[in-house]
């Protein structure tokens, strides 16, 4: 088995996964409970007060994503080209920041929390508990911003399931406090109880940059200081300002909806939010999963390897969303249960059945988005960001002008609209670039002539098969073979693996004046002590529970 598979790539998507979308899945139970406690508890106007401050908490998060994710996927470039010195700089540079702006936005947003609701809210039976609400969240905002800040680099350092753990006991927090202050102290009660949620998450997180494998440590973040803030900005700005204007296209979803359907359409919009906010748990956890690994793949110039993690991505995402639309198709009325529409006289089933049919194409187009932002087609990404929010808002206004009693339909519109200029966008950007996929815009693998990719068994046949042909890749570049070296590592993992395991993957690189191995596998923990001790220049890291072994050589030409 010489030829790459998708074996080890799919390995590392599904452990990710398995911690990325608990993570999801907690932080949007969390929200949820939420919306259904203050929902039985207080009322259906509660809730639309909540879903009428979503704007704010969306640009507390613009802050994490802009200086918190950026930061991460810079920082999982360089953990892929394996510089070490520049990792610390990236995490140093963004913690700085993050701390800054967190801080700032707590201040300010506190300071004006009436002039704040004032301006995103004017409907009587909502304003009051707007505020109330406000108040308390623009005060705990600093945590909200370091707590996901600080979960983008632990996932990226390969320990999602640290996350996981931390926003597992965030959202019980959550849920435990919601129940308890609530019922005394009505909506301020469940501001207080997401705001402590935030801090128990950042406590536990924050655990990982004391151990032994983490890969951050502070360095001076004066040097250089400037650029990596540029750089860290410049990376993570389509994604930030696509959450700055979904925040931005909520605020206008939730005006027009009050103008053409009153509050009874508020409450079945916000129903519908919670809907698309029960899809991020995949979205999220997929995303975070392109965002880290595939970010290490783009620095290693493994361009086979993100094809498979994007096309396992799509599959996941189309298969998961697709059970969800047959649920809300056949069942709305569980929806409606679940949210205590049952009873209040508002029609939600039928909204909800239209609604459902935005999520696949939505997913999608979220996904590319993703895979966009780690090929570095940073505009295209972040056109993709403004276009999803503008079409649904430009859309709703058309319907809601000219045919308001059809307004639900306008979101399955905009989004057929949008995937069509996707892919008419991709089609004419591949024009005229040599092996470059006219969807995805991913390269093709097979016509780089300066690395080579594999897939190994883990026998003794299949190993000197592998060493045959790099020996003879690197013979046609008139590179000496470091042959004893590479037997060596693979027969370490072969011993490992203990026949429980498919294959390795083997990805390696020529460079200018070096040669870049990297061997993935899925074996049990491997010690690194086995070969630093042996081979000089080898580097061993757990990550996303694989073992990832990196070999540098300097060429020596034949």
């Amino acid at each position: 088995m010489l030829s790459r598979k998708e074996y080890i790539t799919s390995r590392a998507l599904r452990n990710f996964l398995a911690a990325s979308i608990m993570t999801s899945l907690a932080g949007q139970l969390a929200v949820t409970t939420d919306a259904v406690i203050v929902s039985h508890m207080i009322g259906p106007d509660a809730v639309s007060a909540i879903n009428m401050v979503m704007p704010l908490t969306m640009l507390f998060s613009c802050a994490s994503i802009l200086l918190g994710l950026g930061g991460s996927v810079l920082a999982a470039k360089a953990m892929g080209e394996h510089n070490g010195a520049l990792v610390n700089r990236i995490f140093t540079v963004a913690l700085m920041l993050l701390a800054v702006s967190g801080a700032a936005l707590s201040l300010f947003t506190h300071a004006a929390s009436e002039e704040i609701v004032a301006g995103i809210c004017d409907e009587a039976r909502i304003t009051p508990m707007a505020l109330e609400y406000t108040d308390i969240i623009t005060a705990g905002a600093f945590f909200l911003v370091m707590s996901n800040g600080m979960n983008y680099f632990v996932s990226t350092d390969g320990r999602p399931g640290l996350v996981t753990r931390g926003v597992v006991a965030g959202a019980i927090s959550n849920i435990v406090l919601d129940i308890v202050l609530v019922a005394y102290i009505g909506i301020e009660g469940s501001a207080i109880a997401t705001v402590v949620s935030y801090i128990v998450t950042l406590v536990v997180v924050s655990t990982h940059f004391f151990g032994k494998r983490s890969a951050y440590r502070l360095v001076n973040p004066m040097k250089g200081f400037g650029g990596y803030v540029g750089r860290n900005v410049y990376e993570g700005l389509p994604l930030m300002l696509g959450n700055l204007f979904l925040g931005g296209a909520v605020f206008a979803i939730n005006s027009m909806i009050l103008s053409a359907a009153g509050a009874d359409g508020i409450y079945i919009w916000t129903v519908c939010m919670q809907i698309l906010m029960m899809t991020f748990v995949v979205l999220n956890g997929v995303g975070n999963a392109m965002l880290s690994i595939g970010s290490v793949l783009v620095g290693e110039k493994d361009y086979r390897g993100v094809h498979m993690l994007t096309m396992l991505s799509l599959r996941l995402v189309c298969g998961s969303l697709a059970a969800l639309v047959v649920l809300l198709l056949l069942f709305p009325q569980a929806i409606s249960f679940i949210f205590g529409a049952t009873g209040s006289g508002i029609e939600i089933e039928n909204p909800l059945r239209i609604f459902s049919l935005l999520l696949i194409p939505f997913a999608v187009t979220l996904v590319m988005r993703f895979l966009f932002q780690i090929l570095e087609y940073r505009m295209l990404s972040l056109l993709l960001s403004v276009g999803q929010l503008v079409g649904i808002v430009l859309c709703l206004w058309l319907f809601t002008t000219y045919a308001p009693e059809t307004l639900w339909w306008s979101f399955p519109a905009s989004a057929l609209v949008l995937v069509t200029l996707q892919l008419a966008a991709t089609t004419i950007m591949c024009i005229g670039k040599k092996g470059v996929s006219a969807i995805t815009l991913i390269p093709d693998a097979d016509i780089d002539s300066s690395s080579l990719d594999m897939s190994v068994e883990y026998d003794a046949e299949s190993i000197s098969g592998a060493l045959v042909r790099l020996e003879k890749f690197l013979a046609g570049k008139k590179i000496a073979m470091f042959k004893e070296h590479c037997r060596e590592i693979m027969q370490a993992l072969a011993s490992d693996a203990a026949g429980k395991c498919r294959c390795f993957d083997i990805h390696i690189r020529v460079l200018e004046d070096e040669v870049h191995m990297v061997l993935r596998d899925v074996g049990k923990r491997l010690e690194p002590q086995k070969l630093l001790a042996k081979i000089d220049g080898v580097e061993c890291k757990y990550m996303y529970g694989q073992n990832v072994v990196f070999l540098r050589r300097t060429i020596v030409r034949v």
